[in-house]
């Protein structure tokens, strides 16, 4: 049988949310459009030397551990369920999908399929997939970018079992267009360049004795940072960060904005609209760069945190999130 390089086209990828951690489930469900994964796989062997000898006389298989980076154009909603953790479908055409945090620090774990069409086909599944990270980037003029960094604690390989009808998001792409950043809530900040919000989970795996593969897996502290670009046009930002109208408090902490609210949506309504909004509590600004130079729009950089979210909600026309 000939062997023949393959290029993305001839990939698919797909997943499935587990009940049982670890345990891989059928996988039937996009992420998005434009997907696409780098896996990286450690096996962390060591060798062993000896009294005697230069050369290695053993080599010590370590803990397996496993990395998963997903990337795609947001679409649907659905994926914020392995996100956050749960999620409460609700209203009536269009629907509702509100994205909670679990009640523990156990994670709402995945399972990835990674199908390549080759002349020996090759399968493979990523079991217990935790998420570590998501980060969510607009762009004025480009699709919404969504990177997933991941831990996963097993994986598994075949030659059968090709999907030959994978799945394939059906709703349209969210773009910024219609979207807007509001901070506080209730004020727009116009001419925003670009945002990205990343939600940081803090994964961790946990081994066991008797077993080189991950068994559970939590997630740890969690906090929200974001960072945007935005034409330079008043200093409300600048007294923001400084916490007054004349320059840096000296004594005390500047107060945080109550709230952030993020919104994508594709400007439909009833049955026709698309969108997520996520509102953060309250949010601070870390730090700020603008630089100024002639023939070059002036942009302020803005970085920032905020310490807890309030809701999460994706509206669509389907009444129950697939995963």
């Amino acid at each position: 049988m000939a062997d023949f390089p393959i290029s993305g086209a001839q990939n698919y990828i797909q997943v499935g949310r587990e009940t049982t951690y670890g345990t891989g489930v059928t996988c039937n469900q996009p992420l998005g459009h434009n997907t696409s994964i780098t896996p990286s796989e450690n096996m962390n062997e060591t060798p062993v030397y000896g009294l005697g000898s230069p050369y290695p006389s053993k080599v010590f298989a370590g803990l397996f551990e496993g990395k998963l980076t997903i990337n795609f154009d947001l679409a649907s909603t659905y994926f914020m369920r392995l996100v956050m953790g749960t999620v409460t479908d609700g209203g009536a055409e269009p629907f509702t999908h509100t994205y909670n945090d679990n009640t523990g620090y156990a994670v709402t774990s995945f399972t990835l399929e990674d199908g390549s069409d080759l002349d020996q086909d090759v399968v493979s599944k990523y079991a217990g997939c935790a998420v570590d990270s998501c980060e969510m980037t607009c762009r004025v003029g480009e699709p919404t970018s969504v990177v997933l960094n991941c831990l996963y604690a097993s994986t598994t390989k075949a030659n059968t079992g090709l999907d030959t009808t994978p799945a394939a998001d059906a709703e349209d792409l969210l773009i910024f267009s219609e979207g807007s950043w509001q901070f506080p809530s209730g004020t727009t900040i116009a001419r925003v360049q670009s945002i990205t919000l990343r939600i940081l989970k803090n994964a961790q795996l946990i081994w066991g004795l008797g077993s080189r593969v991950a068994t559970k897996a939590i997630w740890k502290q969690m906090i929200f940072e974001w960072d945007a670009e935005i034409a330079f046009e008043n200093d409300a930002m600048l007294e923001t960060l400084y916490g007054q109208t004349t320059g840096p408090l000296t004594a005390t902490n500047p107060a945080g904005q109550a709230s952030f609210v993020l919104t994508w949506t594709n400007g439909g309504a009833t049955t026709a609209l698309r969108s997520l909004v996520i509102t953060l509590g309250t949010s601070q600004i870390v730090s700020m760069e603008i630089p100024k130079k002639v023939g070059e729009l002036t942009i302020q950089r803005v970085k920032g945190f905020s310490i807890s979210k309030t809701s999460a909600v994706g509206t669509d026309n389907t009444a129950t999130n697939p995963l």
